[in-house]
């Protein structure tokens, strides 16, 4: 007892000469040229921090400045976390023990050995442990004395280890135990330690306050979370109505979960101030929380953005437009993936290996994603292309639909059954692709049955007027235009009407052909003409017959027409094709889609 009081006193003397000396030479910052002074600068340094810490002064600039000299001389390279300073603190703790621990037995032994470049490297090992100090050979740091990045790894196992050998002096204060029980900066030490002793007792090396404090900041962590995607779906409903514009309720709920989560593992971190494998795979799993939220933010946020740019581009109508889409989801996934790098190395990982196994990996990878590939690509060049887009009606091979979507992986095409069929992109790609929409103008095509009683005059009359009719009409190509009096049939006299409508909406087409065939039905009526039934229809019901008077008007037009030379047979002259064209009012003048009644 007496000797191993003799040997801290020795440790303790000398920790105390080495700190007068480090205060009269006034040095502001750490020496690591050589491994004594690597050494002394940590017990200096450390001592400070480690002051700060129990008079719960951590904030203050002067520690802060202490502390950042302390990992000056650790490598800390490869240590998770590292930016955490609970994990930091907790190497320094342990560090620092051990060096007590050690006493006079700190003496640094040299060893040397042949690098791989055949240039000796040198190292110091304190004591008898594998705690190494060692010369810096490359990076920002090369020449510097460190305490190896593999040191601070086990520095854990070691104090764990000179605790068994040197036994515990209820004397001195636990510094490790001290600070496993202590909270952080952001909580009062004084009101953990008001707590009854069972708070403080160790269970997986945390105390009892700790699991309770993680429980209730879980809790509270998920009822925030829910909280922040209802206060989402409740602004998107109550901006319904005032258009796409201000649908960004599932962007605030993202951004609010993940300031929860910065919040929550504030808390951890720098109130709770749990350590150890636990708090590495908390660390961990709130990373890749955040990670996952800040993820899901990026994609919707490109996605709002590339909706929005379609919506304003088609006057407030939405339309899903694939190709920003998608462009609008591979920037989002490369921002991704470079945020992912970035925390990757926060984490305290290189990133070296990675990048070497994905060069290693990457023909292999290349050839199991080849049919993936293949399809981005045919579906890029669809896009390029320019041959289809969403909302297009087409013909592909035997079959007829829409395009509803045209994906990284995948077409999307609704049938005329209205059912949903999926083709790889690169085998659309490969198809015949007859797009409908694309039509300059759109064919009507129809054959009028006349019963057989008509008479030539009247049926000459009747083609006329047809053919006015087709060349008076705006919304008719006058080229071709056709109506032709094309044979007489088994139970009818059959004519041809041929026009192109100037459209490509087929909703649009519908109604010009519509009105086109009201006035078809105008003609007829207008020369005593009757469409022709079936035969059925014909014995089952008696046939209105033929008006004699508008027979004998259709002989005294045409003879007029005869009489006057202007015999409108096989075709108008070209004077009059001109005066009549685009004569007739389409819409109505009574349509309610003409605005005011003008035209």
């Amino acid at each position: 007892m007496i000797i191993q009081f003799l040997k801290s006193l020795i440790f303790s003397a000398t920790i105390l000469l080495s700190s007068l000396t480090f205060a009269n030479e006034k040095f502001d910052f750490v020496d690591t040229s050589t491994p004594t002074h690597t050494l002394s600068s940590f017990v200096v340094s450390s001592d400070l921090v480690i002051h700060y810490w129990l008079n719960e002064e951590l904030h203050l600039p002067k520690a802060q400045h202490a502390y950042s000299q302390v990992i000056r001389t650790l490598d800390i390279s490869q240590l998770p976390n590292r930016s955490r300073k609970v994990v930091v603190m907790e190497k320094i703790v342990l560090l620092h023990g051990i060096l007590e621990k050690l006493g006079d037995h700190r003496q640094l032994h040299l060893s040397e050995f042949i690098s791989a470049a055949g240039e000796p490297v040198e190292q110091w090992r304190l004591g008898n442990t594998d705690i190494v100090i060692a010369k810096q050979t490359n990076g920002e740091k090369a020449g510097q004395f460190l305490f190896t990045a593999s040191s601070i790894q086990h520095l854990l196992k070691w104090y764990q280890s000179l605790s068994v050998i040197s036994g515990q002096d209820e004397t001195v204060k636990d510094l490790y135990r001290e600070f496993l029980i202590r909270p952080g900066p952001l909580f009062s030490t004084a009101l953990i330690q008001s707590l009854p002793d069972n708070f403080n007792t160790l269970y997986a090396s945390i105390p009892l306050w700790q699991w309770i404090a993680l429980a209730g900041v879980f809790y509270l962590c998920k009822v925030m979370i829910k909280l922040s995607f209802s206060l989402g779906e409740r602004w998107n409903l109550y901006w319904y109505r005032d258009g796409l514009k201000w649908q960004i309720g599932r962007q605030l709920s993202l951004i609010g979960v993940v300031v929860i989560l910065f919040i929550t593992r504030k808390l951890i971190d720098d109130g709770i101030w749990i350590t150890g494998g636990i708090y590495q795979f908390l660390s961990t799993s709130f990373l890749i929380g955040q990670f996952f939220f800040v993820a899901w933010l990026i994609m919707t946020i490109f996605n709002y953005f590339a909706e929005l740019y379609v919506f304003n581009k088609h006057e407030g109508k939405y339309v899903d437009s694939s190709l920003i889409t998608v462009l609008a989801r591979i920037f989002g996934g490369l921002t991704i993936a470079i945020l992912g790098i970035y925390v990757v190395d926060f984490m305290g990982f290189s990133i070296s290996p990675i990048v070497t196994g994905l060069g290693v990996g990457g023909l292999a990878v290349a050839l199991a994603i080849r049919p993936v590939l293949e399809n981005v690509i045919n579906g890029l060049t669809l896009y390029a292309d320019g041959g289809i887009k969403i909302g297009e009606l087409c013909r592909y091979g035997n079959n007829l639909g829409t395009i509803e979507s045209i994906g990284l992986r995948s077409t999307r095409i609704r049938t005329l059954e209205r059912s949903l069929i999926t083709i790889p992109n690169s085998e659309f790609a490969n198809m015949e692709i007859d797009n409908l929409e694309r039509r300059d103008k759109r064919r009507m095509e129809h054959r009028l049955k006349l019963r057989n009683e008509v008479t030539q005059d009247q049926l000459k009359l009747l083609v006329v007027g047809i053919r006015r009719l087709l060349l008076q009409h705006p919304k008719l190509d006058e080229d071709p235009v056709r109506a032709r009096f094309v044979g007489v049939g088994e139970f009818a006299i059959h004519i041809d009407i041929l026009a192109y409508i100037i459209c490509r909406d087929h909703d649009e087409f519908l109604a010009v052909q519509e009105d086109v065939m009201f006035s078809v039905m105008q003609q007829v009526e207008a020369v005593g003409a009757q469409l022709a039934f079936s035969n059925q229809y014909q014995l089952t019901q008696a046939l209105n017959p033929i008006d004699d008077e508008l027979k004998e008007k259709a002989t005294e037009t045409v003879k007029q027409w005869q009489d006057n030379n202007n015999y409108p047979f096989p075709d108008f002259s070209y004077e009059f094709k001109d005066g009549i064209k685009d004569s007739i009012m389409y819409p109505a003048k009574s349509s309610a889609v003409r605005a005011n009644g003008n035209g």
